[in-house]
């Protein structure tokens, strides 16, 4: 980096490396002070990635999406300390899924909030708690998982957020265990004085034949603006499998950041689902590497924007071995001045014989005004694979428009009906019932809206 752009990072983010330089000297386990240290330097190097013409070299899968604004936004970094907000259940209630024998943690601001989570009955050997107490209580279940799969070495949001989290979600299911009651991690951000910015990070490490549910949400109940930059990873040992759903329902002033690294071992198993609604600008990367022979990853997301919001998917999947699959479906609905982005790339190494990948995404436009960027990738170095990739982009088809209303039903409840069928054989597929029905209520409900605007402006 030159010494222009140096200084150009150095008064960018001003509020970061403090807020480092608190953090630092807080009391954590030497290896965990040496990932931190590692992962600032990698930030104040790597930066976030802006303009070409601002500051850092912009690498290609950012061209789409502008992190100008963020980068130049003096955040409030610290926490509040304990929660003080009018923040109850029936605050809450809206967005969660009517289920109190679930396990859940809440984190209001960044900051958890022990009034307002409850544990139910664990197995033996099995932990649910913040990572912070998990770090106090559990650091040889953590030690071995935390910083090991996403990249903070060249990735600069992760860098910062590795760098910068203080609390999050910690899971450990010990090897044939069973987690059968879900877990519910819930990042809540209420209004504040100043934009505010969260480190939200979740750990999650199934161990051999081990087996858990997991929905991470996010939620805005203000429509200031605030920044959340989160990072997950979910490991997955030998014949474990996981079930792993993501909610964001931010604020209307936010931006979400977030990185989603998966790792599974031989015969494990993943299924993620990503569901984004909420927020100015969203940016999710969500990679998996599956490492050992007949791991199965399927990877579902479903996005809805509207107005002027933005929302950018990028997904990786990383084929290492041989005699692996994997499934991806990502379906978009964009309204108003939109916009929209998915770059999903499947790696096949040499070595990884026999892969099955199927690859595709769809786009349904209701505006003239939205505008979607797909570029779906196949990068193949095996000889014997099966391997598809696909996108389309259209909208609603005027005749089955015509055909509906021939059976009686208005041009708003026709666009609707069609709307919600193109999407919603995503969500039916969730394999928790109360999310299932709590998400086809919400997004039916928001097409509905959608539709009913869309025929008052004339559109």
């Amino acid at each position: 980096m030159t010494e222009a752009l140096k200084q150009t990072a150095d008064t960018r983010y001003t509020t970061f490396y403090d807020a480092y330089d608190r953090i630092r000297s807080q009391d954590a386990p030497l290896w965990l002070h040496r990932i931190r240290s590692d992962a600032m330097k990698n930030f104040r190097e790597l930066g976030m990635p802006v303009a070409r013409e601002v500051s850092f070299p912009l690498r290609e899968d950012w061209i789409y999406t502008d992190l100008r604004q963020i980068a130049d936004t003096p955040y409030r970094v610290e926490p509040g300390g304990p929660v003080e907000t009018e923040l109850d259940e029936d605050a809450l209630a809206p967005f969660e899924f009517g289920q109190d024998d679930w396990h859940r943690l809440v984190f209001v601001n960044g900051v958890y909030a022990p009034a307002l989570s409850r544990a139910a009955d664990l197995p033996p050997g099995a932990v649910v708690s913040s990572l912070a107490d998990a770090l106090a209580e559990h650091p040889e279940l953590v030690h071995p998982h935390l910083a090991r799969y996403a990249d903070y070495e060249g990735t600069g949001l992760t860098a910062l957020n590795t760098a910068l989290f203080e609390n999050g979600l910690f899971v450990h299911v010990p090897r044939g265990g069973d987690l059968e009651t879900p877990v519910h991690v819930h990042y809540v951000t209420t209004g504040h004085d100043a934009p505010l910015a969260t480190q939200p990070r979740t750990l999650i490490a199934a161990a051999d034949g081990a087996g858990l549910k997991v929905v991470e949400s996010y939620t805005g109940m203000t429509d200031q603006a605030y920044l959340t930059n989160a990072v997950t990873e979910i490991s997955v040992g030998r014949d474990g499998h996981v079930e792993h759903y993501r909610i964001n329902r931010e604020g209307a002033g936010a931006s979400h950041l977030s990185t989603t690294q998966l790792h599974l071992e031989g015969n494990g198993r993943i299924s993620t689902f990503n569901m984004s609604m909420g927020g100015a600008l969203t940016r999710n990367d969500t990679n998996a590497r599956l490492a050992g022979e007949h791991a199965v990853v399927r990877m579902n997301g479903l996005y809805l924007v509207a107005g002027n919001q933005h929302v950018d998917n990028h997904t990786a999947i990383d084929h290492a071995v041989p005699n692996c699959d994997s499934y991806e479906v990502y379906k978009g609905i964009l309204e108003g001045r939109s916009r929209g982005v998915f770059n999903g790339k499947v790696f096949v190494h040499q070595d990884a014989q026999e892969t099955d990948a199927k690859q595709l995404n769809k786009n349904l436009m209701l505006s003239p005004d939205a505008m979607i960027h797909t570029k779906p990738q196949l990068e193949i170095y095996a000889d014997q694979v099966k391997c598809t990739h696909g996108a389309t982009v259209g909208q609603l088809d005027e005749d089955q428009i015509f055909y509906l209303r021939t059976r009686g039903l208005s041009h708003d409840s026709a666009c609707h009906l069609l709307t919600y069928g193109f999407a919603a054989d995503l969500i039916r597929r969730l394999g928790i019932d109360a999310v299932r029905s709590s998400l086809d209520t919400l997004f039916e409900t928001t097409i509905r809206d959608l539709s009913v605007a869309r025929g008052h402006t004339g559109r």
